[in-house]
């Protein structure tokens, strides 16, 4: 089994499974409340913007993270033995798609999947899976970068 394994994680980054995460999350600021302006303070300050590595096109953010089968980050391998690690998002703006959606081979019971590509330079940047609820891009990790979304006052 071969593994897609470039060393192109920031050199800030904090690296765990493959997929790079900040110091701390929207998840580290429950006990504040739901109501809580200093919550809602702290994570506009902390929506990360996630682009193509490449050409450096937004493609989703944060907000658009969610969870597939109870996790957000998977590992799959596909049916020549490469590896992918991949997150997992409920949109992906800046990714157009390509091919008819297919089951065959699926990593995802009950749904089609085809190619997500930069909007911009057509790198391939994952799939996006459809026919089951929800909807979502896996879109692999090495090929995305983050980028802080600048604080609006």
């Amino acid at each position: 089994m071969s593994r897609v394994e470039p060393n192109l994680y920031p050199q800030t980054a904090t690296v765990i499974d493959g997929w790079w995460l900040r110091k701390s999350t929207p998840e580290d600021l429950s006990g504040l409340g739901e109501d809580s302006a200093a919550e809602a303070t702290i994570r506009r300050q902390m929506q990360r913007r996630l682009r193509c590595r490449n050409c450096k096109q937004p493609i989703t953010s944060d907000d658009y993270r969610i969870a597939i089968a109870g996790r957000h980050l998977h590992r799959r391998v596909n049916p020549m033995g490469v590896e992918f690690e991949f997150g997992c998002f409920g949109e992906a703006p800046g990714a157009a798609t390509l091919g008819e959606p297919t089951v065959e081979f699926s990593w995802f019971t009950g749904y089609a999947w085809s190619f997500a590509h930069c909007g911009r330079c057509d790198v391939h940047l994952g799939w996006l899976f459809e026919g089951g609820d929800p909807p979502f891009f896996g879109l692999i990790a090495i090929l995305l970068e983050d980028e802080e979304v600048a604080e609006e006052d």
